[in-house]
């Protein structure tokens, strides 16, 4: 009888040891690791509902996106290391001390800081430069379409598929040239006729080349003379398309096929000629 009554006690002090083994690992993933799991399904939904794609035109909505997420991660991490028992009294010193930390994060954190701050004044603008999408040209750096905006750069796509990264502060101080904010694009060809030409035959046939052709918006162009060069004379006259990706091959079809017409027309495009002259031959 004694004995079963050891077994008894001996099994429900086991039950009692395991159930505090059982509450001190909830207690810790309570602790440590609900706050970085929850943080991670919030982003996860956040970038699933509100995704780039769905936000494309809205800049400000992306930087929003970024700034929430970089909270959420902050404040998990923030619950986390206070839980830490060894950084309590540090957390507690650094809480009192808030304004010095705060002035030695902020000297070293300056070009962080100023990206941010840029990017929050590129996004929130009324009138902002750029949009997600736009093809933008940022000083002497190759034009691109915008893909996104972080809280330190800008994502820029080329038309060689190269990605590149312009620190928000760059661009918040840069001359940026927007090629999609209008309606159309429009870009200039150029070709040269020799002196003696039927300038206005040569102009209408420029004319009639580009409104010709199947991507065109608006209505006939003017086709100018440029200049009076030493070989020839300058015409020009721009080609409007109504997205800007069409505008190059626009282009280059209706210089094909402006010399193709002036060849017809027996109009001549100057070019430059190399006259070698053989010594001996003018000796005879």
């Amino acid at each position: 009888m004694k004995m079963l009554e050891c077994v008894l006690e001996f099994v429900g002090q086991g039950k009692e040891d395991e159930f505090k083994w059982v509450m001190e690992i909830l207690e810790y993933g309570s602790k440590y690791v609900l706050p970085i799991l929850c943080a991670y399904v919030i982003n996860l939904l956040l970038n699933k509902y509100i995704s780039k794609e769905r936000l494309r035109g809205k800049i400000h909505l992306i930087f929003l996106r970024g700034i929430i997420t970089t909270v959420i991660w902050g404040l998990a991490l923030t619950t986390v290391i206070g839980n830490v028992p060894a950084f309590s009294k540090i957390w507690r010193g650094v809480a009192t001390s808030s304004a010095l930390i705060a002035a030695v994060l902020g000297l070293a954190a300056q070009s962080t800081l100023a990206n941010v701050f840029a990017g929050i004044a590129i996004s929130a603008s009324r009138s902002r430069p750029f949009d997600v999408g736009d093809r933008i040209k940022i000083d002497s750096i190759d034009p691109g379409y915008v893909e996104n905006i972080t809280l330190r750069h800008t994502v820029i796509k080329t038309y060689q598929n190269e990605i590149i990264y312009i620190p928000n502060s760059t661009v918040g101080s840069a001359t940026i040239i927007n090629y999609t904010q209008e309606e159309s694009f429009s870009f200039p060809i150029v070709i040269s006729v020799a002196y003696g030409t039927d300038m206005q035959k040569a102009m209408d046939i420029m004319a009639d080349v580009i409104v010709e052709h199947p991507v065109h918006h608006g209505g006939r162009p003017t086709v100018l003379c440029k200049s009076c060069d030493d070989s020839g004379v300058t015409l020009r006259a721009l080609v409007e398309t109504e997205d800007f990706k069409d505008n190059p091959k626009a282009c280059s079809d209706c210089l094909v096929e402006i010399m193709k017409r002036f060849a017809k027309a027996g109009i001549e495009i100057p070019y430059n000629k190399l006259v070698l002259i053989n010594s001996n031959e003018k000796q005879n």
